[in-house]
């Protein structure tokens, strides 16, 4: 997405990046347009209508999501769903996804933006089990490229580093492991958050690779001891081989049939906590 020329400069600094609004155009082959606010969504009132319920849902790259059209995102999916099963009451599920977003950028981008919108409840999505936090805190635009370049030969050319490391997954679980104690500082902030503007908020673990279920366990461990909700869409796949659900076999981003399982599982932890309910 850094060489698409679709990202700009932030505001505000904590942010660091954001999407321009009214871009129409595509990346990894499916329609990408943003609207007035540079979300990937329609267009939504900042002052909350009446007789509505307004969800706003914070993420990286899954939640944009990447490659997949935007009608058959999971908040899209989710919102169509609960207007149907109550066709008197209004539904919004915002989408504030910006591919790249690790917990910091999102953490600025809820204080910053989606309270603005007055939300009943905050999806505070963890693309892909990431929850550690950003390195780099300055925006720097990257030259743009062509697009079927970024979408199909980079990112074969990183698969083929990642065949040529034997001790990548280990790695990876070293990475996520090392990062639990700052995670826990973050959750502490999004707990005085939701204390603080009196609205609840479901930290989602958005997975679709069902070998990262054990360390879910802690992340899960960790939100509930901060008071926070929490809804884990990875035991859904337990059954399914992953390669049914990327977009391209060498993009690990998840496609229309992962975001629809996506879909039924938060669907299902909403429902069953009673976050949903009409106020």
């Amino acid at each position: 997405m850094g060489y698409t020329g679709y990202l700009q400069k932030s505001d505000f600094p904590d942010v660091v990046y954001e999407f321009k609004p009214e871009i129409d155009s595509y990346f990894k082959l499916a329609d990408f347009k943003t609207n007035s606010r540079g979300l990937r969504d329609k267009e939504y009132s900042l002052e909350k209508p009446a007789n509505t319920f307004r969800v706003a849902v914070i993420g990286g790259s899954f939640t944009v999501p990447a490659g997949v059209e935007i009608d058959e995102a999971f908040h899209s999916i989710l919102e169509d769903r609960f207007n149907k099963e109550n066709p008197d009451f209004n539904y919004e599920f915002i989408n504030f996804g910006v591919s790249g977003y690790r917990i910091n950028n999102k953490i600025a981008t809820l204080e910053h933006k989606a309270l603005k919108y007055n939300p009943d409840l905050i999806l505070f999505i963890l693309d892909g089990s990431q929850f550690t936090e950003d390195e780099e805190k300055e925006f720097k635009p990257k030259s743009q490229k062509n697009q079927f370049f970024q979408s199909f030969t980079y990112k074969l050319i990183s698969k083929n580093k990642l065949f040529t490391q034997d001790n990548k997954d280990q790695e990876f679980l070293d990475e996520h492991k090392t990062g639990l104690d700052q995670f826990n500082l973050e959750l502490q902030k999004l707990s005085n958050i939701s204390q603080k503007n009196n609205v609840p908020i479901c930290v989602v673990v958005l997975d679709h690779d069902y070998s990262h279920y054990e360390m879910s366990k802690e992340i899960k461990r960790l939100v509930e001891n901060n008071n926070l909700y929490y809804s884990n869409t990875i035991a859904s796949f337990q059954d399914i081989d992953i390669s049914e659900l990327t977009i391209y076999k060498i993009d690990i981003h998840p496609n229309s049939k992962a975001n629809q399982i996506f879909a039924d599982s938060i669907y299902m932890d909403l429902k069953n906590q009673s976050l949903i309910d009409k106020k």
